[in-house]
């Protein structure tokens, strides 16, 4: 039997952009890191390079630990967890360690929300870095100069709302974008899921909350500052739900008492993070953009702002997970069907087997009743003849649907 290595981590699912993140946190605290997940890719080969050992099968040397993390895609049968627990080994989520680690900062400022709480948290994170303030993030999504240093003034960090993980934070500053339909798996009910984010509001003592139809059941509570887009930022974003992610994100900073020349400065210079509306290349004389969005209000939100860019544009979406794209079917044949040119991409199914859902073809033929335009397409080679005849086109989705695009461009 292997001896257990004091202040050694395996991190279960690090190839996610939260859990490498950890990963590299616990190596610059002196910790030996294991990593698994059922694949390498860029967050992996990061860990590698900074002397975190990897696997994508099953090692005993990697139960010599006294802790394990993991993510919420690592299920309980999973061979790891099962051995960890008979070896009696201490297992975390990420949420719970994430909790653990906001207490070595004087203050945390946790964003929540269905949509824009990335891009809020990392405007927050560059406002104060770019205004010299000691600050660091943990946000899923990858920031400019990221920094994680225990001990900073201030930690920015994104707290997401599946299976109520953002209620394992105890933040100074609680922020909420929105609050709509979404993670159904988990809440069952709309009740639940403002109730969890009610919760989250209350565990700070400052609160700051974007102000639309969503939350406006939250203007009975007291104590909370309520932000409307009254000015247009000059920014690089595109969208008016960017303009709102900056209006909070701005309030914030401003209740932090960072200068007002440095917050404008900081908006209008920040670039966006990756797959927003990003830009990542050309097929022959057509752009390529990606985009994460995966909620109906999000893709509306999207192809409104592109629309503006390109009349002469196709749509690419890929569903991500069975439950999401069963829940929101009406949703989704409502933002989709009045598209002239669509295409649904095979579903990414994430940690979910078909049966609790709908597929991606199963949306095609609802969506085709309304939209005889519309196509299905299961592979990159088929994509690749469409695409010529568009000015511009966006592949759109939260799973894999990025890497296909990049597939096609290198294709070229």
């Amino acid at each position: 039997m292997n001896k257990i290595i004091e202040k050694s981590v395996l991190i279960l699912g690090i190839g996610g952009v939260s859990m490498h993140q950890l990963a590299l946190v616990y190596k610059k605290m002196g910790w030996r890191v294991y990593g698994y997940d059922r694949k390498r890719d860029e967050y992996v080969d990061i860990c590698v390079s900074n002397g975190i050992e990897f696997t994508s099968v099953f090692n005993k040397k990697f139960l010599s630990v006294n802790l394990a993390i993991k993510t919420g895609a690592i299920k309980d049968d999973n061979k790891y967890i099962v051995a960890l627990k008979n070896k009696g080994i201490e297992i975390l989520d990420r949420a719970q360690v994430l909790g653990k680690l906001c207490e070595n900062f004087k203050c945390v400022i946790a964003v929540a929300g269905t949509h824009g709480k990335s891009t809020t948290a990392s405007l927050i994170y560059e406002i104060l870095r770019t205004s010299n303030k000691k600050v660091s993030s943990h946000i899923g999504a990858d920031v400019f100069a990221p920094r994680f240093e225990v001990n900073d003034d201030y930690l920015v960090v994104e707290a997401c709302e599946y299976n109520k993980s953002f209620l394992a934070l105890q933040p100074t500053i609680s922020v909420v974008t929105n609050i709509e339909a979404e993670h159904m798996d988990s809440y069952k009910s709309l009740f639940n899921l403002k109730s969890a984010f009610l919760t989250f509001l209350k565990r700070a003592k400052t609160r700051f909350v974007f102000l639309d139809k969503s939350t406006n059941f939250l203007k009975r509570h007291k104590n909370i500052n309520f932000v409307t887009l009254n000015n247009k930022f000059k920014t690089r974003l595109k969208g008016v739900y960017n303009q709102k992610n900056i209006a909070l994100a701005y309030a914030v900073c401003k209740h932090l008492g960072v200068d007002e020349k440095k917050m404008l400065n900081a908006i209008s210079n920040f670039n966006g993070i990756p797959r927003r509306y990003e830009l990542i290349g050309q097929a022959k004389n057509t752009k390529i953009y990606i985009d994460y969005a995966h909620h109906p209000t999000e893709i509306q939100s999207f192809i409104s702002a592109f629309n503006k860019e390109f009349k002469n544009n196709l749509i690419v979406f890929q569903p991500h997970t069975y439950s999401r794209t069963k829940t929101f079917l009406k949703e989704f044949v409502e933002v989709l069907s009045g598209l002239k040119n669509l295409c649904i991409f095979k579903e990414y199914p994430a940690r979910e087997k078909k049966s609790v859902g709908m597929s991606a073809h199963e949306l095609y033929l609802e969506i085709k009743k309304v939209n005889s335009s519309v196509k299905y397409v299961a592979t990159s080679k088929k994509l690749n003849k469409m695409l010529s005849s568009f000015d511009a086109v966006a592949f759109v989705g939260a799973g894999d649907i990025c890497e296909i695009a990049k597939k096609i461009i290198k294709s070229y």
